[in-house]
Parts: structure tokens; sequence; C-alpha cells
């Protein structure tokens, strides 16, 4: 596990030396959920957190409960406003040509977390506005 904290840091450092406010080029292997994705970068794939949005679970696992209670909803709400996060994500992936990822740290699971573009749109603003998330 640290080795791959220690590759994931010195990667960000090396190939993006002003890494708080320049853009690296992604390609998008896989989303993951609404506030997750797994992409490309070089020869690695790394699962990417976008920070400062927080979408709901897409299965029924202990953090999908942990939603419901804290938000007054069932279990299929959650379920499904997920799913909707998913969804909508995928469909700005498909529309677009370019990605991009700008790096801004590591999370509590040593996954990159930054800003997502998509042809020059911050993802991660439009999910908080249409895609169901909430802010973190």
């Amino acid at each position: 596990m640290n080795k791959i904290f220690l590759s994931i840091l010195i990667f960000f450092l090396v190939v993006t030396p002003s890494y708080a406010a320049s853009k690296t080029p992604v390609k998008i292997v896989k989303i993951l959920d609404g506030d997750t994705v797994r992409a490309k970068i070089n020869d690695n794939i790394f699962s990417i957190r976008l920070i400062g949005i927080d979408c709901y679970e897409t299965t029924p696992n202990n953090r999908a409960y942990k939603q419901a209670y804290n938000n007054n909803l069932t279990i299929d709400e959650v379920i499904k406003n997920g799913k909707f996060s998913k969804k909508y994500l995928i469909n700005l992936y498909k529309n677009s040509n370019v990605q991009t990822f700008e790096f801004m740290g590591l999370d509590y699971y040593k996954r990159p977390l930054g800003v997502l573009y998509f042809d020059d749109v911050n993802i991660n603003q439009k999910m908080l506005n249409y895609g169901g998330c909430l802010k973190f």
C-alpha cells in the first residue's frame, strides 16, 4: 500500500510540477459511480475521487444505509439516486472528446483527489449542479 501511495505521489509531483494548478490528460477506463472513476494516466491506472462532492451509493452497502438514514430516504431511493448520478456521469463522458484531471491531493484511501474536466467543463461542478451529488 505504501508503494502505491508513493508511486501516485511521485507521479503527480514529477509529471505536473505545479500540480495544484495544472491539468493532466487522462483516459477514463471505467466510471465506478457518480464521484469515482478509474482512469489511465500514462501506463498507470488509478481510481480517482472527485473532490468536493459526494454521490449516493449504487449498491446496498453499509455506506448506502448510512446515507439513507442521514437523508431520511429509503435504501431503494439511495440506490436509485446513485444510479442516476452514475448514468449522468457516463453520458457526460460519452459526449466528450478530451478528459483531464487537476490533482489536489489524496483521500483517506490514498486515491488521487481532484477536479475532472471533459472538454474543459468542470465535471465536479456539473455533478453537483445536475448529477444528484451533494456538496462534501
